[in-house]
């Protein structure tokens, strides 16, 4: 389950760590006010990544899942920006925006696309996880928010990820 990763992070050490902030979100950050990605010992917490349709017409199935892959390599990237791997998660969190007019799936068949792409990071054992029906995600079009936690001992830090 391996998938290419950019290397355009800026990496902040902080006293517990250090924060990852990718290039193309440090507006975001500036404007915002949190970090991307946070190491504090040996876990790392990562900020939600959102599944979005900027469009107004309904995104079909086959779109969606295109765009949740864009999300699990995020998390991936972002891990790896910190030491850590998909391997390591032991959490995710899963904010659903269900009934959503700009996803052409019901509440059934949004789950069903989440698992199956999930299946494609992550394998069993799986992490914990919690989806949770939200009415609205920022930004507009937002349907799906996941946000990770990992476990990722800093004596492995630095070592090449499996």
């Amino acid at each position: 389950m391996s998938h290419p990763v950019s290397t355009d992070i800026r990496q902040i050490p902080t006293a517990t760590g250090m924060v990852a902030i990718p290039a193309e979100l440090e507006d975001d950050v500036a404007q915002f006010h949190y970090a991307p990605a946070r190491r504090v010992g040996d876990f790392v917490y990562l900020s939600g990544v959102v599944a979005c349709n900027r469009r107004t017409e309904p995104m079909d199935e086959p779109a969606f899942c295109d765009e949740l892959r864009g999300v699990f390599r995020q998390i991936e990237r972002l891990l790896l920006a910190c030491d850590a791997r998909l391997d390591d998660v032991v959490e995710l969190q899963m904010f659903h925006v269900f009934g959503s007019e700009r996803l052409a799936l019901d509440k059934a068949g949004q789950l069903a696309a989440i698992g199956r792409v999930r299946d494609e990071f992550f394998a069993a054992p799986y992490p914990v996880a919690v989806e949770l029906g939200v009415a609205d995600l920022n930004p507009d079009g937002g349907l799906v928010e996941i946000k990770a936690t990992a476990f990722a001992p800093r004596d492995r830090a630095g070592k090449q990820p499996r």
